[in-house]
């Protein structure tokens, strides 16, 4: 039987724990739900306002002109990007709901990769037209900064995904009889 200091102290640690539980659920319930909102708020300015994705240019008389910097390559790539939003949602929502580690993690390794593949769908794509810039250098230089800028994300993403992925795969040896 331990002393009543020990059980005090166990007790004390027990609430900790929970504590701890329930805030890092509860934390991870706010990240699904920032990512769901920032998700919808992507996938409505991207689907119906690319069209302000522009250079703007303010004409002698005070009237803007805005020329648009996205080609009509665009459109091949918004049913990629949208696809993407689509399963995210939906995956945030799913965690939501049931949230358990590994099934956190594989799904997180699934959104990270079609992460991946939408940008690699972009730089592959690449729907932009920054001839509309009135400076011949950054005309010349903004489309290498971009591309390099893309590489530099999919390459990030995919360390991520396997990171994930190798850390995943020492839990579960961890955890399993041996």
């Amino acid at each position: 039987v331990p002393s009543p200091a020990i059980s005090e102290k166990m007790e004390e640690f027990g609430k900790r724990v929970e504590d701890y539980s329930a805030r890092t659920r509860a934390g991870r319930i706010a990240g699904y739900s920032a990512s769901i909102f920032g998700n919808v708020v992507l996938l409505i300015f991207l689907s119906f306002f690319h069209q302000y994705i522009a250079w703007y240019h303010i004409e002698p008389d005070g009237s803007v002109t805005r020329l648009s910097m996205l080609t009509s390559d665009y459109f091949a790539w918004l049913p990629i990007l949208v696809t993407a939003l689509v399963i995210s949602v939906a995956a945030n929502i799913i965690m939501i709901i049931y949230d358990r580690y590994w099934f956190r993690e594989i799904i997180q390794i699934i959104l990270t990769v079609i992460g991946v593949v939408v940008v690699a769908n972009l730089v592959s794509i690449f729907p932009f037209d920054f001839s509309v810039i009135p400076n011949a250098t950054a005309v010349d230089i903004t489309p290498i900064a971009v591309t390099i800028f893309l590489i530099i994300v999919a390459v990030g993403l995919g360390v991520g995904a396997l990171v994930r992925f190798i850390k995943l795969i020492v839990s579960l040896v961890k955890q399993s009889p041996s």
